[in-house]
């Protein structure tokens, strides 16, 4: 998977979105399909940038399954952080 500005552009976006919905709670688990009726991603994408916050450590995939693949996910501090970030 190719990583570039665009892509680390929406996986900002998300993570933004992600903070919004848990309110800063890293215990909140966000259903993935709520979190993208905001974006309208794709389903593989929203797949890739997940696996992407997943493995830089900002956010955590609490569930599988549902029409995204994940069905749950939570933010992890350093995802707030980076949410937060300007």
């Amino acid at each position: 998977m190719l990583i570039g500005g665009d892509f680390n552009k929406k996986g900002k976006k998300l993570l933004q979105k992600l903070l919004e919905l848990s309110e800063g709670e890293t215990e909140a688990q966000i259903s993935v399909e709520a979190l993208n009726e905001a974006f309208k991603h794709e389903r593989k994408e929203i797949r890739n940038l997940l696996e992407y916050l997943e493995s830089t450590g900002c956010v955590k995939i609490n569930t599988i399954g549902g029409p995204f693949l994940y069905g749950h996910i939570s933010i992890t501090e350093k995802g707030i952080y980076k949410a937060s970030k300007k």
